[in-house]
């Protein structure tokens, strides 16, 4: 006789199992497991099915896809009721435990996470807590002290630096028309001077781009000569390091124009490489974002897809900060799921909404 089987409990095991690989911060101990499967399992009603295996496997695969927000919901709601009611007494407080890892970075890297969302650096966090086959930060924290080579290591994953050259093309033709705006009001005024801060520059990529299309806009004008000041930062010395002689490969280049990349890289088997006279424009250096320190009397703040990892105190914080460093009616250009908040609109007018630019009132 066939044996009947409850396919929703193997659907709901397979969601468990993803959702917690993630989860360093909760109790993932056999015990607690069981009960949020258990908790699934009285949300999403049974369903039995008797089939060979082959056939079995694609009604599973039918049944995830046809109920996965059902899935998902129950899955979430069984994590946060059993982590608030577990039943036995916590091995580890995961929130204390998180703060002195975070503690320890600082202490020991001057790297100042405090303000960035903690759920974001949980998950990233626990990439390595994976890579080393633990699941608390206690035994994490004793691995950093014995093993300091994995400082490194966290602070990769910790830091975005994940960028393109161009990217998101709709925000740098928005870009290049406010450049061209500036730079004609300074040839027309005589002010041969245009200063722009690359907050959070990563591996370079968006402040060469902007060299390339200040290099391309001022080719195109008559005047003697134009002081350009690229000041691009990082709080990341690994990135830092890179940029002394930055080497792009053929996918972070993808963006750039043809006639760029002719007439500004060189290339060999090693990838594209930025020439000096490109490479000059642009000064980097370390600053951390969280710190007093800022670049002054500037054009243009650029600093894209870095508030999203800051919490809003900072946030406000860093809104201030590039208020000061700006020259009155300077721009500040964000990333395009970044924004700023309402307080902020009192220092600044939004004049592209879609690509995220603001105008120093």
């Amino acid at each position: 006789m066939a044996k009947l089987r409850n396919i929703i409990e193997n659907i709901a095991k397979d969601f468990l199992d993803q959702a917690l690989t993630q989860r360093n911060d909760i109790c993932t101990c056999q015990t607690c497991k069981n009960d949020m499967l258990a908790h699934v399992l009285t949300k999403i009603p049974a369903k039995y099915v008797t089939t060979d295996q082959e056939a079995l496997n694609v009604i599973i695969e039918q049944t995830k896809v046809e109920h996965q927000a059902e899935f998902a919901r129950a899955t979430l709601e069984a994590i946060t009721f059993v982590n608030k009611n577990p039943r036995h007494n916590a091995l580890e407080n995961k929130t204390e435990a998180f703060q002195t890892l975070l503690k320890k970075l600082h202490d020991d890297r001057g790297a100042d996470f405090r303000h960035y969302h903690q759920e974001l650096l949980k998950r990233r966090a626990s990439i390595r807590l994976r890579a080393n086959n633990m699941t608390n930060y206690a035994d994490y924290l004793r691995l950093l002290i014995n093993k300091p080579d994995e400082f490194d290591r966290l602070l990769e994953v910790l830091y975005i630096n994940v960028s393109e050259f161009f990217r998101d093309p709709g925000v740098w033709k928005a870009v290049r028309n406010i450049l061209e705006k500036i730079i004609l009001k300074k040839i027309s005024t005589n002010d041969l001077n245009l200063r722009i801060w690359s907050a959070g520059c990563a591996n370079g990529e968006e402040p060469f781009s902007l060299a390339l299309l200040i290099k391309d806009i001022l080719e195109s004008k008559p005047q003697p000569f134009f002081q350009v000041s690229i000041i691009a930062t990082d709080i990341d010395k690994k990135c830092l390091d890179f940029l002394k002689a930055p080497v792009y490969p053929a996918d972070r280049v993808k963006n750039v124009d043809r006639y760029f990349l002719m007439k500004y890289f060189d290339v060999d088997t090693t990838g594209y490489k930025p020439k000096e006279e490109i490479k000059k424009m642009i000064d980097f250096r370390f600053l951390n974002l969280t710190s007093n320190d800022r670049i002054y009397e500037t054009d243009i703040v650029i600093c894209r897809n870095v508030f999203i990892y800051f919490d809003r105190n900072l946030q406000e914080q860093l809104l201030m900060k590039f208020y000061n460093s700006l020259k009155p009616g300077g721009y500040l250009i964000l990333g395009q799921v970044e924004t700023i908040m309402n307080e902020a609109r009192e220092i600044f007018n939004e004049i592209d909404d879609t690509n995220r630019i603001y105008q120093k009132k």
